[in-house]
């Protein structure tokens, strides 16, 4: 936390002094890209080197302003900060240096950004049928159990009341138990003959100890037919050593759904959800700390609009989500003891979008016109310390 706290200082610290330095020695309507350039520079360099990626980006601040954060399916999160930063630097230098040249190019860039995000908001979704589902969440739990027999007693009469009241999609939080090697196949079992009996689909993570020495932060998907694994790939550093990461997504159709697993911390990554472009749903298992909830909940709703799907999140110790490819929360309720959320979700996804397929390069070309901006300015300075 303090090395977090002091680098944030001095990365504000340079950015103020690099936009005291452009605002008076470079036009206007130059200077005023200085701070969003640098901001979402910033963020994107961060996103692509730290072990928590995006976390702590401005972008997530405007996640309950629906239409600013649709920007996000053109180039990513950064370009949700730049549009935010980019009014705040035209407001600043409107007010301190009445530039209202360097205003008019901005006014109409954020004015754009508005403009397509409540008329993308605007599309229907693609016609479909809904999803029923039931988030299922036991808060009662304290860290892993170790007596995984003790979880799946209060876990599986929620899942068979789901199945009686026609939910079809059951999805639990991740590392529900610990799953020891000699009682792990017993486990699977007993999930595994629920999903064939009920014909459901059933989404549970554990901590798996397999028989060979290896231990995963894992996703069982168990279907009527047959059974799939997803291993975590982005683990907390210091609270998950443990485990091996995994190396590969997991894709599949189930009653003409295409559907997508990942766990908690993997939706703060743009580069791993960027490879689940074209999947209908994401599902994603988690387990928050309580404080984080909200927040931690929309870092995985922005990676929906980024790409275009919609996220079914079922969280310990947090929240209960569904969104949509717009990254509207459809269906939202608090994690608890026996917690089970019936809930709705759209069935078709829609589709890869412009960030899909490009990336990052929005935000590595703002990270190059920063440098280019601070290099014109250190120009303009030696080149007025010349002229005196």
């Amino acid at each position: 936390m303090l090395i977090i706290a002091v680098s944030k200082a001095l990365i504000w610290g340079a950015m103020a002094y690099a936009v005291r330095g452009a605002s008076h020695l470079l036009p206007k309507w130059a200077a005023v890209f200085v701070f969003p350039a640098l901001m979402t520079g910033i963020d994107t360099l961060t996103a692509a080197f730290s072990p928590h990626s995006t976390a702590g980006a401005l972008a997530y601040s405007q996640m309950d302003f629906i239409p600013a954060i649709q920007v996000a399916s053109l180039g990513g999160a950064p370009a949700i900060t730049f549009i935010v930063t980019l009014f705040a630097s035209a407001i600043a230098l409107l007010i301190a240096k009445r530039a209202i040249v360097g205003f008019l190019a901005p006014a109409l860039i954020v004015t754009a950004a508005l403009a397509f995000g409540y008329a993308r908001i605007a599309q229907r979704l693609p016609a479909g049928e809904t999803i029923d589902v039931t988030l299922i969440a036991g808060d009662q739990f304290e860290g892993v159990p170790d007596d995984w027999r003790a979880v799946w007693n209060a876990y599986t009469p929620q899942i068979e009341r789901a199945a009686d009241d026609g939910r079809h999609v059951i999805v639990l939080p991740e590392k529900i138990a610990h799953l020891e090697p000699g009682d792990r196949a017993a486990a699977i079992e007993q999930l595994g003959e629920i999903a064939r009996r009920r014909d459901l689909l059933i989404v549970a993570g554990a901590d798996d100890e397999t028989e060979e020495g290896g231990r995963f932060n894992r996703a069982f998907v168990f279907e009527r037919t047959e059974w799939h694994t997803y291993d975590k790939r982005h683990m907390i550093p210091g609270l998950e050593s443990e485990f091996q990461p995994g190396t590969a997504d997991l894709k599949f159709e189930n009653g003409g759904v295409l559907y997508g697993v990942a766990i908690c911390k993997d939706m703060d990554f743009p580069d791993l959800a960027r490879g689940y472009a074209g999947v209908d749903v994401m599902i994603v298992p988690a387990w928050d700390f309580d404080v984080d909830a909200w927040l931690h909940s929309r870092m995985a709703v922005l990676r929906g609009v980024e790409n275009g799907y919609s996220i079914i999140r079922s969280a310990r110790n947090g929240v209960l989500t569904v969104s949509d490819g717009y990254g509207r929360v459809t269906s939202q309720a608090p994690s608890g003891p026996q917690t089970a959320y019936n809930v709705t979700a759209p069935a078709t996804g829609l589709g890869a979008t412009l960030y899909s397929r490009t990336g990052d390069v929005f935000g590595w070309t703002m990270l190059a016109l920063a440098g280019v901006l601070i290099g014109w300015t250190i120009w303009a300075r030696r080149r007025a310390g010349q002229g005196d």
